[in-house]
């Protein structure tokens, strides 16, 4: 009888092992860039989705008022310390309640600023509502204002004036310019009384013209300037230099954006709060412009600086940028949204800004 002999494992040898971990790695590393793929794809449906929410609660409160709102409710005693658009839109987008928490004066009409140069208007603010406001309501996240591609570092914690966040601004058009200047804007929307904007003022189509669109949130660092996140200073000199300051050239934004990287170590200097208050009326918080396309390759930039901070003041180039690859999503004044890439024509991108300028435009 032929004896039983026991049966003996064979494990790995170090070369097996090797080769397994090095399948495992190849495998992996194939898998990655397709998840990071799914999850931006992901994320930029998220994106379009809100402007697309944004878009329609613009509809509403236009179907309810005739008229899209100013970009300016002044609460306090100084003539920035006030809220804006996204304010007003707040019961479309089924915040009905934090609506309520707000405390508006009744000396202060929308559109309506304290007196003075440049705020005009005559209103009179209240400092107990403001502070109640600004530490309660103005505080509170929502997701509809952040793109879940884009970070947020401009808290409060971070930096004064920052806040929950804020990556969609209004389009106020192609000028070179935000907040104080009047009755010039040529977009959709305006901040003061007497520009008030409704969509029989669209005279180019609803679907040609720029209501909403992404930009980044500050780096809230205030010891370095980072581009493309904050907004850097480029004295005012450069923008009354523009000759015509609803449609500036290559050459003029260039000049601008050289300005900007060069100053923003010094002064002017710059700011790293922008897109920190969805609430608050400040370029750069909630509205943009076409001035230069999307993600341009310069910084973001406004002229001399502000009480408030980024961008507060009159002249500024706050474009549309996301972290989206190769452009930015758009809403237009129909309520579709458009994905825009960063080689749109600049005169195309500026007109589409533009809501009476009467010229077509074709984007790819």
């Amino acid at each position: 009888m032929t004896p039983l002999h026991p049966s003996h494992r064979r494990g790995f040898t170090l070369i097996e092992l090797l080769v397994v971990i090095a399948i495992i790695a190849i495998l992996i590393g194939l898998l990655l860039p397709a998840v990071q793929k799914v999850r931006e794809a992901a994320a930029r449906a998220k994106c379009s989705n809100n402007l697309k929410q944004l878009g329609l609660a613009m509809h509403s409160y236009h179907d309810v008022n005739r008229t899209f709102p100013y970009n300016y409710q002044l609460i306090g005693t100084n003539a920035w310390e006030a809220v804006g658009i996204n304010y007003f839109i707040l019961p479309h987008i089924e915040q009905q309640n934090l609506f309520n928490q707000f405390q508006i004066p009744t000396t202060a009409l929308p559109g309506q600023a304290l007196g003075g140069t440049p705020p005009t208007g005559g209103a009179t603010g209240d400092a107990t509502m403001w502070s109640n406001t600004y530490n309660g309501p103005m505080n509170l996240p929502i997701s509809t204002f952040m793109c879940p591609s884009a970070p947020h570092q401009a808290t409060r914690a971070a930096v004064s004036w920052g806040g929950p966040g804020s990556h969609y601004g209004w389009c106020t058009g192609s000028r070179v310019g935000v907040v104080w200047v009047g009755n010039s804007f040529n977009g959709m929307f305006a901040y003061q009384k007497p520009a008030e904007r409704s969509m029989k003022d669209v005279t180019d189509g609803l679907s040609n013209t720029l209501m909403i669109s992404e930009y980044l949130s500050g780096t809230g660092l205030t010891s370095k300037a980072t581009y493309p996140f904050d907004i850097f200073y480029a004295g005012d000199s450069d923008f009354t230099a523009v000759a015509n300051k609803d449609f500036a050239t290559v050459a003029e934004l260039t000049q601008i954006g050289k300005d900007a990287q060069t100053l923003s170590g010094g002064s002017p200097g710059f700011r790293s709060n922008n897109g920190g208050n969805w609430a608050w009326y400040a370029a750069g918080h909630s509205t943009l412009t076409t001035a230069a396309t999307p993600n341009w390759q310069y910084p973001s930039a406004g002229g001399g600086c502000c009480p408030g901070g980024a961008h507060d003041w009159t002249n500024a180039v706050i474009s549309p940028r996301s972290m989206h690859s190769g452009g930015v999503n758009a809403g237009l004044g129909d309520g579709s949204v458009r994905f825009i890439t960063n080689t749109v024509d600049l005169l195309t991108f500026q007109r589409l800004g533009a809501r009476n300028d009467g010229n077509p435009i074709t984007l790819n």
